[in-house]
């Protein structure tokens, strides 16, 4: 008795799911972008998905794009978008025509500036120590002027062999360069430069600098420690008072230039 109850059970959820899947479907189109960003002069490929009819047996598709342009492939529903140089956001349009019907689908692609979806970036830290002359630290040291090398320390790590940095270091001291290496363009100009290569976080790094002046303020000399106050009110975080700062989500040049120590007072 149990058995036949089961197996008429088993045959009325058959009956259901027959009858389920021969309902008709609703004709419609589905744009696919993938991640729906890309980098600015970039190729990002796009799909189209579409439910027509049965017995449709061939079919084309129409694309428009707001900005950049539509690269056809070989396959009928996928596409390259050739994104704009410019950043900004893009509407890519894809439509069906025939068999009476009219289906389209719009999806928004952003695109970035050029690197913004590298895993890593690039940051270049770069001082003229040409400007750091005479310059006014206190009563007992009024002219200060810098003297060689200069290094860096700061709340990141750095392998100089490779170039490779990480943010969360505990302020260990790395030298920077003036001989035409790590990022140095010109040997012996006296601006001494350190490129690192991080891996893209929001996490701010902190920084300063030492040299060999003999005049020493807290831990690094007076001249460096001049540097360091007037860089923390030039930098993106004019209201972080702790030290001068940077995050490593972009490519960027941070470079203490003649119009970096006139705007600090050194000049």
């Amino acid at each position: 008795m149990h058995t036949l109850r089961s197996l008429l059970l088993i045959a009325a959820a058959a009956a259901i799911l027959v009858s389920c899947r021969s309902l008709p479907h609703e004709p419609g189109i589905y744009l696919d972008t993938g991640t729906g960003e890309v980098e600015s002069g970039g190729t990002l490929p796009l799909s189209a998905f579409i439910d027509l009819p049965a017995g449709t047996t061939s079919y084309t598709f129409e694309w428009e794009t707001s900005g950049g342009t539509i690269r056809k492939t070989r396959v009928e529903n996928a596409v390259d978008f050739m994104a704009p140089q410019a950043e900004g956001v893009s509407e890519i349009t894809v439509t069906y025509r025939g068999d009476g019907l009219l289906l389209t689908d719009t999806a928004a692609v952003k695109v970035l500036q050029s690197g913004a979806l590298a895993p890593e970036s690039t940051v270049l830290i770069k001082v003229d120590t040409n400007t750091l002359s005479g310059v006014f630290v206190d009563e007992k040291a009024p002219a200060e002027s810098f003297t060689p090398p200069l290094t860096i320390k700061g709340t990141f790590t750095y392998d100089p062999s490779s170039g490779h940095a990480a943010s969360g270091g505990n302020w260990q001291t790395y030298l920077m360069y003036d001989d035409g290496t790590h990022g140095d363009e010109t040997a012996d100009d006296g601006i001494w430069s350190l490129l690192m290569v991080f891996e893209k976080t929001t996490e701010k790094v902190y920084f300063a600098f030492d040299e060999a002046s003999p005049y020493r303020v807290q831990w690094e000399s007076g001249l460096a420690w001049r540097l360091k106050v007037a860089w923390i009110d030039l930098d993106d975080f004019p209201n972080d008072r702790s030290n001068p700062a940077f995050i490593p989500e972009k490519d960027q040049i941070l470079f203490w230039d003649a119009g970096m120590a006139e705007a600090g007072g050194l000049r």
